[in-house]
This record gives C-alpha cells, sequence and structure tokens, in this order.
C-alpha cells in the first residue's frame, strides 16, 4: 500500500496524499467512501451500496450510478492507474467491493491499533501506559463516525458502533489516567467528545472526573450542572447513577487532583525539528483585491519596527466573501519573509459538522506543528500557551489562524514577543483584539463588479463571455458579487461547456439563485455556508433573522426592526448585535443594517418554513402600523392643521415623539426608501403611506420620487378596487407633476405636465363625486385653482379657488383658508388689485401664525414680497424675501428656498443690479444642485453666464 495515502472516517470523511488533500466532493460519494471505511476491509455488497443511497427506492440506472462513484473513488485514490487496470485499493469481492486498507491508510483501523496496545499495557498492569496508548487513539477522532454523510436506518448501526468504540476506549482512557495520574492530552480529547455528545452521560461523567483531576474542581460542577439542564430541556429527565456517582466524587474530594507542571523555562522549550510550513494550497483563480493585499503588506512592514509585540491582523466579512482565500493567497506570497517557518490552523468556529476547537487543541495542533512530540505536550492552557509562546519567542513566523469563533478562543494561540505575524480570519469582528491587542482590522466586503468579471473570465474562459458581456453582468448580479457564489456558478459552468452564459444567467434569473448555488458539498453550498452562522444564534436572534425579510426597503432602522419582531428597542438592539457580530446582518451606517442579497434569500426560506404566516403577517402589520403612525405624527409637525386622509393615533407611547420640523425631516429622510417600499405592498396600508410623503418631497423638490410613489400607490388601488385611494392618489400625482411644471421654476412652465395635472384632479373629482365626499373636493378645487394659474388661465383659476375658500370656511378648516387666500391674492395681482391681494395675503398669513403652520407663513410672505415688489417698494419687497427665506429654512423647505433666491435675483435684475442679482442666482443654482435638479442647474448656469457676458461687455 502506499503510506502516502490516508483515510478518515472518524469524523467527516477525508482523503489525502501526502499533505493534499484531496477532493471527495459531492454528496454520495462521501457516503460510498464512508461505508468502504466503516467496514475496514470488509467488503460492502451492490445492495448495500442501494440501500445506503436510496434506501428502498433506487433510481432507473442505479447501477450505473454506482459505477461511477466507484470509478470516481478510484481516480481520486489512484489518478494515473488506466481506466481497466487493478486497483491496488479498491478491489471487486463478490457481489460488491472492499477498500483494501492498514493502519497506516485508515484512522480507523488506527485508533483501534492503538486501542488495542493499550488494553494490552492495562492488562500488564502499565496504567500510565494504557492512558498514553488510549489519549493517542483518540486524538484522532474529528467528530462523530462519518460526520456529515446520511447512513438510513439499515446502516446507520455501523457507524453508532464505531462511535461507541470510541465512548469505550474514552472511560477506558480516563481510567487509566486516574489510575496513574497520566493526563497529558487527554482533557481536550474529552471535552471535545463531550462537546459533540452533549446529552451521553457515559462521556459526561468522564468528564467531570477528569475535569476534577486537573484541579479544576469548579469546571466539573459546572459540567455537571450543564449537563443535568441538558438532560432536563431536552429528555425531561434528571442524571443517571454514573453522572451521580461522579459528581458526589467530587463534593466529596475523592478524585486526585494531579497538578499540572509549571510552564518550562525558556531554556528547556523542546527545539524546532524542522521549518513547519503548514500553509493549505492557495486558489489559482484569486483576482482582485488589490487594496486589501496593500493593507496586508502594510501591516507586514510593521513587523519588528521598533514593535514589543507580534503584530496581529483580523480580517473579518459576509459568509463566502473570501477570507481564507485572502489571507492563503497573501501569506504565500510572504513565505520568505517568516523564515522560521509557516503555521495553520483551522479553528472551526463556525463549522457545519464539527465542533469548534478549543484553545488546548489549537495549541497543541500548533506545537505539534512546530516538532513537540505527544509526550511532551504539557496540561492545561497555561501550560501549552506558555510553551507555544517560549517557541515562537524571538522567531519570525507567519501564524493563521482561520475561521474563529470569538477572541477567547483564540488569545491563548497569540505570541507576545515581536518577530511574528498573526493572521486571523473570523465572520465576527474581533473588536476585543483591536482593542487590547492592537490588532489591525480589516473588514472584507464583496468584490467589485469588474473583479467578479476577471475572475469569471479566468475561472470559465474569456470566450465564454464574448459578445455576452451583459449576460456575465446578470450572473454577477444574482451572484451579489459574493465569491462563493461565483465560484460555484463557475464550477457548474464548467462541468457544463455546452450551456452559453445567457443561458446560465437565465437560469439564475428563472430560477431561486440559492437552488442554482446548491453545491454538492457542505463548503461549497451557499445555504449551508449561511447555516454556520445561523446556528450560532440565540434563539431571539434567529427568529428576527428570519422576520427581517419582511422588511420593505434596502436598510433597517433598530425601531422598525423592534417593530417588526414586536420586542422594545433595546431588545432588538442586542439582538440586532448578534445578527452583525456573525455578519448576518451588515451596518451600512449608523444604526442602519442591511443583508447581502443571497443572505436575505436564505433568511427568506427560514422564514417560510419555521414560521407560520400569521406569525409573519402579524410581524408586519405591526411594522406597518408603526410607520403609518410615527409618519402621520411627522406628517402633521411640516403642515400640522391640513388632514385629507385622518390616521388613527394609537396611545400608549408606541411611537417617538417629533418635537419639529428638522426632527420630522430627519425621520423622513431616515425611512424615506423604506417607506416608498412599503408602498408597494398590497393593503389599504399603501396609498394612505404614499400620502404622508407629500410635505417631505415638496421641501426637497423630489418630483419624480413624488410621482413614481403616487403611481405604485394608485395601482395597488385600483387592483384592490379601493376608490378612497385612487382619488387620493390621482390629487398627490397631480401636485408633483403641477410643481415639477411649475411657471415659478427657472426653467419656465411645462404645459404637458399641467396638462396632466389638470386630468389627474378631474379624476379625484369624479370619483370623490361617486364617494359622496363632497367635504373632501375643497382641496381638489384648490389644487385645479393652482394648476389653471400655471396654465395661464387666471378666470378659472379664481373661479376655482373661490370654490375652494367657501367649501373651507364652512368645515371651519383655517389652513386650507389660508392657501385659498393665497392663490386668489395671486389672482387679484394679475388683475391689478394689488392693495386687495396684499389684504388677502395678510389675513392668509394671520390664518397660518395662529396654526402655527411655519410653510405656509413663509409661502404668504413670499407672496406679498412679490405684490410689493410690483408696487415697487424694492426694499421692502427685499426685506420680506429674507423673512421669508428665514422662515423656509426653519421649515427646512429646501426647495422654496432655491425659488426665493431665483426670486431675489429676478428682482435685483429687474433693477440692474446684475452684481446682486448674480449673488443669489449662484446660490439658487448650488441649492437646486444640492437637489438634484439638474435641469433647473442648467438654465441658472446659462443665466449666469449670459449676465457676466452682459457685464463684462457693459
Amino acid at each position: 500500500m502506499d503510506p502516502s495515502v490516508w483515510l478518515g472516517v472518524l469524523g467527516t470523511v477525508r482523503a489525502r496524499h501526502g499533505d493534499t488533500e484531496l477532493d471527495v466532493g459531492g454528496r454520495q460519494l462521501p457516503a460510498v467512501l464512508g461505508l468502504l471505511l466503516v467496514r475496514a476491509g470488509k467488503p460492502v455488497t451492490w445492495g448495500e451500496f442501494t440501500t445506503l443511497l436510496w434506501d428502498d427506492s433506487p433510481p432507473a440506472g442505479a447501477e450505473n450510478i454506482l459505477q461511477r462513484h466507484i470509478g470516481a473513488l478510484r481516480r481520486i485514490l489512484e489518478p494515473g492507474l488506466p481506466p481497466r487496470a487493478p486497483s491496488r485499493w479498491l478491489q471487486r469481492s463478490p457481489g460488491g467491493y472492499r477498500l483494501a486498507v492498514g493502519p497506516e491508510s485508515l484512522d480507523l483501523l488506527r485508533f483501534r491499533q492503538l486501542a488495542e496496545q493499550g488494553s494490552q499495557a492495562a492488562a500488564a498492569g502499565d496504567a500510565a501506559a494504557a492512558a498514553k496508548a488510549r489519549t493517542a487513539a483518540l486524538q484522532l477522532w474529528r467528530g462523530r463516525c462519518g460526520s456529515g454523510i446520511e447512513v438510513g436506518p439499515a446502516l446507520s448501526p455501523e457507524f453508532s458502533a464505531v462511535d461507541r468504540e470510541r465512548v469505550d476506549v474514552l472511560r477506558a482512557a480516563v481510567d487509566d489516567a486516574l489510575a496513574s495520574g497520566e493526563l497529558r492530552g487527554l482533557l481536550p480529547v474529552v471535552q471535545k467528545a463531550a462537546a459533540q455528545d452533549g446529552l451521553n452521560e457515559a462521556v459526561q461523567a468522564p468528564l467531570i472526573l477528569l475535569l476534577a483531576a486537573s484541579g479544576r474542581q469548579a469546571a466539573a460542577v459546572a459540567a455537571y450542572q450543564a449537563l443535568r439542564s441538558r438532560l432536563a430541556g431536552d429528555l425531561g429527565v434528571d442524571p443517571g447513577p454514573e453522572v451521580r456517582a461522579a459528581y458526589d466524587r467530587v463534593l466529596r474530594q475523592e478524585v486526585v487532583t494531579v497538578p499540572a507542571p509549571p510552564p518550562p523555562a525558556v531554556g528547556e522549550v523542546p527545539p524546532l525539528r524542522s521549518v513547519p510550513s503548514q500553509l493549505p494550497a492557495a486558489n489559482r483563480f484569486f483576482t482582485g483585491r488589490a487594496a486589501e493585499l496593500a493593507q496586508l503588506s502594510r501591516a507586514a512592514a510593521e513587523v519588528n519596527r521598533g514593535r514589543s509585540s507580534s503584530v496581529i491582523v483580523t480580517i473579518d466579512g459576509l459568509p463566502g466573501v473570501g477570507k481564507t482565500l485572502l489571507a492563503l493567497h497573501w501569506a504565500h506570497q510572504m513565505t520568505d519573509r517568516f523564515p522560521d517557518g509557516q503555521l495553520f490552523v483551522d479553528l472551526r468556529g463556525f463549522d457545519p459538522t464539527e465542533p469548534a476547537l478549543s484553545s488546548d487543541q489549537a495549541l497543541i495542533h500548533l506545537l505539534a506543528g512546530l516538532g513537540v512530540p505527544d509526550q511532551q505536550m504539557p496540561v492545561g492552557t497555561d501550560a501549552l500557551s506558555a510553551m507555544f509562546r517560549a517557541m515562537v519567542n524571538d522567531r519570525r513566523f507567519l501564524i493563521v489562524l482561520d475561521n474563529v469563533r470569538d477572541e477567547e478562543q483564540v488569545r491563548p494561540l497569540l505570541p507576545v514577543s515581536p518577530g511574528s505575524l498573526v493572521l486571523i480570519t473570523s465572520r465576527a469582528r474581533l473588536t476585543g483584539l483591536v482593542v487590547t491587542n492592537s490588532a489591525v482590522p480589516l473588514s472584507l466586503s464583496v468584490m467589485s463588479l469588474e473583479e467578479c468579471r476577471v475572475g469569471a473570465r479566468e475561472r470559465i474562459g474569456a470566450d465564454r463571455f464574448a459578445g455576452a458581456e451583459d449576460a456575465l453582468d446578470e450572473i454577477i448580479k444574482y451572484c451579489g458579487r459574493l465569491p462563493l457564489a461565483m465560484a460555484i456558478v463557475s464550477a457548474r459552468a464548467l462541468a457544463n461547456p455546452q450551456w452559453s452564459a445567457r443561458e446560465i444567467a437565465d437560469e439564475l434569473r428563472a430560477a431561486a439563485p440559492l437552488d442554482f448555488l446548491d453545491g454538492e458539498e457542505p463548503r461549497s453550498d451557499v445555504r449551508n455556508v449561511f447555516s454556520w452562522s445561523y446556528r450560532m444564534l440565540s434563539e431571539p436572534a434567529a427568529r428576527l433573522f428570519r422576520l427581517l425579510p419582511l422588511h420593505p426597503g434596502p436598510d433597517i432602522g433598530t425601531v422598525t426592526a423592534a417593530k417588526l419582531a414586536g420586542l422594545p428597542p433595546e431588545t432588538v438592539r442586542r439582538l440586532v448585535q448578534e445578527l452583525t457580530r456573525t455578519r448576518l446582518l451588515t451596518e451600512v451606517r449608523p444604526s442602519r443594517y442591511a443583508f447581502h442579497d443571497l443572505i436575505k434569500a436564505y433568511a427568506a426560506e427560514l422564514g417560510a418554513s419555521a414560521d407560520t404566516e400569521q406569525e409573519r403577517a402579524t410581524a408586519l402589520t405591526g411594522l406597518l402600523d408603526y410607520l403609518l403612525l410615527a409618519g402621520d405624527r411627522a406628517n402633521r409637525m411640516m403642515q400640522p392643521a391640513f388632514r385629507l386622509n385622518e390616521v388613527k393615533q394609537a396611545d400608549g407611547g408606541l411611537v417617538e415623539p417629533v418635537r419639529d420640523t428638522k426632527e420630522a425631516m430627519a425621520w423622513f429622510t431616515g425611512e424615506l426608501t423604506v417607506l416608498e417600499a412599503a408602498v408597494d405592498l398590497p393593503g389599504p396600508r399603501s396609498w394612505r403611506l404614499a400620502e404622508l410623503l407629500i410635505p417631505f418631497y415638496q421641501r426637497l423638490a423630489l418630483y419624480q420620487r413624488w410621482e413614481s410613489t403616487a403611481g405604485h400607490a394608485l395601482s395597488r388601488a385600483e387592483s384592490a378596487g379601493d376608490l378612497e385611494g385612487q382619488a387620493a392618489m390621482h390629487r398627490m400625482i397631480a401636485g408633483s407633476l403641477m410643481f415639477a411644471g411649475s411657471s415659478a421654476r427657472p426653467t419656465g412652465p411645462d404645459p404637458e405636465r399641467l396638462a396632466m395635472a389638470a386630468r389627474h384632479l378631474q379624476r379625484t373629482l369624479e370619483l370623490f363625486d361617486a364617494l359622496g365626499k363632497d367635504a373632501a373636493k375643497a382641496e381638489v378645487y384648490r389644487n385645479i385653482g393652482m394648476t389653471e394659474r400655471e396654465r395661464g388661465q387666471h378666470d378659472r383659476a379664481r373661479s376655482q379657488f373661490e370654490r375652494a375658500l367657501a367649501l373651507f370656511e364652512a368645515q371651519g378648516d383655517r389652513r386650507g383658508m389660508a392657501l385659498s387666500l393665497l392663490g386668489l391674492a395671486r389672482e387679484r395681482a394679475e388683475l391689478g388689485d394689488l392693495e386687495v391681494a396684499a389684504d388677502k395675503i395678510a389675513r392668509a398669513e394671520t390664518l397660518a401664525r395662529e396654526l402655527d403652520d411655519v410653510n405656509t407663513t413663509a409661502a404668504a410672505v413670499a407672496t406679498l414680497a412679490h405684490i410689493v415688489a410690483r408696487m415697487g417698494r424694492l426694499e421692502e419687497a427685499l426685506v420680506l424675501f429674507e423673512r421669508a427665506e428665514e422662515l423656509f429654512r426653519q421649515d427646512e423647505n429646501r426647495g422654496e428656498m432655491a425659488s426665493n433666491d431665483v426670486s431675489i435675483g429676478d428682482l435685483l435684475a429687474e433693477w440692474d443690479r446684475l452684481g446682486e442679482a448674480v449673488i443669489f442666482w449662484s446660490r439658487a443654482r448650488d441649492r437646486y444642485a444640492e437637489l438634484g435638479q439638474s435641469a433647473v442647474v442648467a438654465v441658472l448656469d446659462q443665466r449666469l453666464a449670459e449676465t457676466a457676458a452682459d457685464m463684462s461687455s457693459g
């Protein structure tokens, strides 16, 4: 047999040739190899293979599938073997196959060999030798036998029997250790087994005794208490007699404590036997990440530069974002800068099948890499850490600690002397290491579009995407620029060369992306990789994770998340921190969080399967009710008296207070995208939420978004047959069109927009007629008056304002009266009745001030400024415009502030004060630029250029 081939079944099924890990991928191939390994040289029949893979329902062609699996195993174990040549490993037997292996090649047989050596030593009365041999046997275990493969009831007893062998050897090893005091190396493997078999009292009882023997009585008591809680919670039983007896021995101090050896002095440190080179292979398709690679190199440059300790770098990021990929690619480039060696350990902090390594286990792995034999390993974290630090002292090592769970897991592994660099990868942000160990943090985000393009072309071939760049970009979009997802798509494309780029993109679009990204082994399955983080969550955090995809909009605030979950904000704040720590959620700006698209899809799938429709509907209703109530409160602060459609106000402090217009604008700014997305949800809240946004849109001149939001809500109202909602949204669309087409804008009136506004308002009147809502027509008449004025139809405008005023007076609606009076004032001014116009404005301003309506007051003052200017009183008009400016600023109305500047500039220009006019036009230009009004900016730029030319020529 080839001694360099190693096969493992004591944990996940693995195969290795020398230092190279062999790819035993897929779902069925590991199961086939696993059964052959468990049989350990005994034959497996075709019928048993069939039962293993399909139970009693094999597909047509099952034998051909099995032959392909056997062929794949031959190629993996003996890649150069001719097709029909006999295999040294896989040998035919009657009706099946057997795997010809020995203890040098199979961990199970080596385990049994060492266990037998332990039994022989025990029979000879040498308990210390027995403990050493059995400890060595137990150290071969990485998890449950065949962990990760699916085995049906017919064959699972064979795997369970191997697990029981482990338990038997473990119990015997602990007995030997307690009898001889030979504890070295045993506690970590017992802890590992206990973590993997949390309810097995035959494992937990020896752990309690061993902890006590190691001088950790408090930990022994805690282990008993934890076991009792698990048994009560999961099985409803108390600990059995074996565990109780072990616990009693601890309480009565009947377990002899074996003192741990003191940490070795520097002079007693075992010498390095060789230069370790443990880095796994780098990925040859690595691309991009130039900025991150440069940051790592800058950190490496700090090694030995007057530092008193080693350099530590933490790389954190989303699941599948390529943290390990980056770390290994960079580490391989740096090996010559760390001549004493490179160490690597996977701490399995987020592992799908095996528990995280303890600090002790990781230190033993590192010390073994440095050449420390088992018999020289000290016992206990402190002693192991001291030996490791002494061995790397004043040497230059590159140490990669991959897949770390948290700070406490990794702290004992950190060198304290200068010279080395430690590279740590984790899904969690290891802030504690940054604070206490001066670690350099590097947060990895998804790759750029161009990096993804380059990577895809290198993996799949540039020819595949020739003339199909749009398909490539679509593939990247559906993969969310996540390196793992891109790698899976690339693998599928290579396995199916007949698929065109367009067909791959179409498949991703047609199917749920996670289905297409379903890999054939745990580490290449996006769902499975995400699940490693999900399984780390507490139940409340897991529930919140499942509910958050219901949240509309691209990002999430703590308060809205709390309303969705039905929990207090302070509780949700802690749960959100848990989600961000496991990188299932990302903080995109202070107190605002977002999903990666694929993680959101995964969370939505979990929610649909784990939570009832009623639970999900209740959660969404709670959120939408909050948005409606909070939005209404902010809306009232911005237009205090106007209410076309009332929102019921709830008491009980469900909505945070809004104290002024600035806070109202801030609330709408924070939740704008959420509100706009919520508008597109079915239900009666859609158009009500849209209507609340009107004053916000108006103040920021967001006319296109205003129209779009109302259009979506109108579609929902039409689908639901909601006539009231349709009327409200037709009026809202008309408002956006009227403001966008206003003659007051520097671009001048837009007749097409104004005509469309008039049609929407006419439809609003028809709907209110159908609903019998005559009182609601008052605001519509006023809006029609505004539209007709902009269209130059002043008689019709005046008539509409008068109708509106009469209805508002009948209803006692003072804000409506004030706005109608302003409209009539402008029309009287058109007729030259400037004194009458000024009187109406004065009445409107009085009403607005009584209501504490700053925006309407500002509009009244600005309108009066125009009237006074027409009377030829320039200075008085300028004072009024400045007063209006201050009121608009107080009301956060940036759109009207810009318009006011234009009016001042126009007035000054009429009086040939061009130098001053330019100042106000320039300020208006900058304000419109901030509002994104590019067409207005272009007009003002032209005006400023022409004015400058006129001034220079004059």
